[in-house]
């Protein structure tokens, strides 16, 4: 498995957590942005978990980045106005229900991408892979 293919879903997951749970009221911008990328996401495992060829594939993983292309600026923004959600342990206790769905999401995470490894000798499909990481690196810009 090449390590390209592997960051994108740590930067995923690392992401979710910072966006976990996120609730009303103080943090109901927040809610929404973590509700998109848990619908996005959610999405994604679903679209790999039916792919039965490797332009399957390559659309699941394109469709994913189209769209976190267009969520990324938004993260950026919750991540700059509550600086506080980088800690985890120190959620309110309203955002602990979010936490909860990224984390399940999470393990469905890791199921689909077993099943994405047998394409990924598919040269359209590692263009694709690179196109996500390209795109998930924008979070850390």
């Amino acid at each position: 498995m090449k390590a390209y293919g592997i960051y994108p879903m740590l930067l995923l997951l690392s992401i979710s957590l910072l966006f976990t749970g996120c609730g009303g009221g103080k943090y109901a911008d927040a809610k929404k942005v973590s509700e998109e990328y848990i619908d996005i996401t959610d999405d994604y495992i679903t679209s790999l978990d039916k792919a039965n060829s490797a332009e399957d594939v390559v659309k699941a993983i394109n469709t994913f980045s189209d769209k976190m292309e267009k969520l990324i600026p938004k993260m950026k923004k919750i991540q700059e106005k509550y600086p506080d959600l980088n800690n985890t342990d120190t959620l309110p206790k309203e955002l602990v229900e979010t936490q909860k769905k990224a984390e399940e999401l999470s393990q469905k995470v890791a199921g689909s991408m077993m099943k994405m490894m047998n394409y990924m000798s598919d040269p359209k499909v590692q263009e694709a892979q690179q196109h996500m990481t390209n795109t998930m690196m924008n979070l850390q810009n």
